[in-house]
């Protein structure tokens, strides 16, 4: 028999760990660490590095380097534009991203494992991959399918599990006390989630879900990114922008190429000032900048916990009001209230963030566990050991709406709900459609996501909380009749949180015409 793996594959990091059932679990690591980064960089259009490595050389040509790809999927799905260090550039599209860093860690740990186990037992065999509960089941699919493709697995082989049931699964394989009711506070690089998991009868129950799939570690990287460029900006006296949309060579009296590192140098730093304040009160930052006359200066300034805490208070004090929503909620209280809240994602190492939950949550014992980056891989690897069982040892529910933009009186894009937030998995729901013409060939429908409890009062398309997902263009059988045909779609939310839909002709005396004559394409998976 193989190995089975748990995939984390994180905005920031991404986190492999792996046994077989009579060993304990280990992490896969690459020069000691089991954090990699999930990055690309481009020596050429085919050449390329993952991780560390990519890291390391994007220091010199930073638009070589493309990182948060994940995040990407699940938000506007714009190509990156390479710059090679010959000056060539090419387009690439965050899914074509995912798959290229997917088949190359994969690559990795599959050649470590054959190395360590053998041939036989070395194969990868089986995976669960965790996705963030607050994800578009468009990007949750093309992770599912770009994994697969890089381990070379069937359907049967691979599965998906929302991060916080990860969490759940890894935080209660440590425990020995009798807690079965957790709060995950699970605080990526890009998203955050806030789950209630039950554990009853060998069953992880997802209760209740709550987060924002736009707050994460990267946002609080990026906010001390801006800070640090306001500094050197009034240490220069320059007015360099931190939004590159804003940039102009001419106004800002620098070539791009020298504005692009400037940026490079100072998220890197960014991020080094974050990790590093984790542990100490106060770290001095270094970082090389080009100023308007095309000098390189090293800045140097004094961060300390305070400054950075100042800067993301807001954030900080936003994740845990979700938190509290869900602590204090009916479906808490119906299960009679929480044991414990456990700590996961590496950007809930903060020191502020167990403070704050402390002062708002402090009734509750809160985990602080040393392993919270390494947690949510731990808890796929163990449910992948047993996969066939995976369907009946975890119960989840939708944690968005799904539905559709209607017209109602006069009112054009009226969201319309055909699966409701919190629907056990798998589910499924239905709209009906008309033919705008007779013998009409083609019938687009557009479907979108509704985030209900950050935004109860969203209701039409474009209102914050209302997110376009995907265009599904369903071909119909010839010689359809406007007056006599409904087009009914399926959407089938799949146990995994994956979305599959079908279609079927429906003539006015209810009969089906066509069925097996029909197909539906998404336009995501034509990019």
């Amino acid at each position: 028999m193989g190995t089975a793996i748990g995939l984390d594959f994180g905005t920031t990091n991404s986190v492999v760990s792996y046994g077989k059932n009579t060993e304990k679990l280990r992490t896969f690591k690459v020069n000691g660490s089991p954090l990699i980064p999930s990055v690309l960089y481009f020596k050429t259009k085919d050449d390329y590095f993952i991780g560390q490595e990519a890291l390391n050389l994007s220091a010199k040509n930073p638009a070589a380097k493309i990182s948060s790809f994940k995040l990407k999927l699940n938000e506007d799905n714009i190509p990156y534009i390479v710059t090679l260090e010959d000056g060539a550039t090419f387009r690439i599209q965050p899914k074509a991203a995912v798959r290229m860093f997917l088949n190359k860690l994969m690559t990795q740990v599959q050649n470590y494992l054959v190395k360590k186990f053998g041939t036989e037992d070395g194969l990868i065999d089986r995976a669960v991959i965790t996705v963030p509960a607050k994800f578009k089941n468009t990007a949750v699919t093309a992770i599912k399918t770009a994994a697969a493709s890089a381990m070379n697995l069937k359907v049967n082989q691979i599965k998906l599990v929302y991060e916080p049931t990860a969490a759940a699964v890894a935080a209660l394989s440590d425990d020995d006390s009798d807690a079965e009711r957790l709060l995950i506070y699970d605080f990526g690089g890009g998203t955050f989630d806030v789950s209630l998991i039950q554990k009853q009868n060998g069953v992880f129950q997802q209760i209740d879900t709550g987060g924002d799939a736009n707050c994460g570690g990267d946002l609080l990287t990026n906010i001390l990114a801006a800070e640090l460029l306001n500094w050197a900006n009034d240490e220069y006296g320059t007015k360099f922008p931190f939004d590159e949309m804003d940039f102009d060579e001419d106004l800002h009296g620098i070539d791009e190429e020298f504005y692009q590192k400037n940026l490079a140098a100072i998220h890197k730093e960014a991020n080094h000032v974050k990790e590093n304040l984790t542990d100490d009160s106060n770290v001095t930052s270094t970082f090389p900048f080009f100023t308007a006359n095309g000098e390189n200066e090293n800045y140097i300034v004094d961060v300390s916990r305070k400054d950075f805490e100042n800067l993301i208070r807001e954030k900080i004090n936003y994740t845990a009001e979700i938190t509290r929503r869900i602590v204090e909620g009916d479906k808490a209280q119906e299960i009679g209230g929480i044991d414990k809240i456990i700590l996961a994602g590496g950007s809930s190492q903060i020191p502020m963030i167990r403070d704050v939950l402390q002062e708002k949550l402090g009734r509750l014992d809160i985990n602080y566990s040393d392993n919270v980056s390494t947690l949510i891989s731990k808890g796929a690897a163990i449910l992948a050991q047993n996969i066939e069982s995976l369907e009946s040892r975890t119960e989840q529910k939708t944690t968005v709406q799904i539905g559709i933009a209607i017209t109602v009186g006069m009112q054009l894009g009226i969201f319309q709900t055909i699966i409701d937030e919190g629907q056990p998995l798998p589910c499924e729901g239905f709209c009906d459609c008309n033919l705008l013409e007779d013998n009409q060939r083609r019938l687009k429908i557009t479907y979108y996501e509704r985030d209900i409890k950050n935004f109860p009062n969203a209701k039409k398309i474009g209102d914050d909380g209302i997110t376009y997902v995907d265009d599904l263009n369903v071909e119909l059988p010839p010689n359809l009749k406007k007056a006599d045909t409904t087009v009914r779609i399926h959407f089938h939310v799949n146990k995994d949180a994956s979305l599959e839909f079908s279609a079927k002709v429906l003539h006015k005396d209810g009969s089906v015409v066509g069925e097996n004559m029909m197909k539906i394409n998404k336009a995501s998976e034509l990019i």
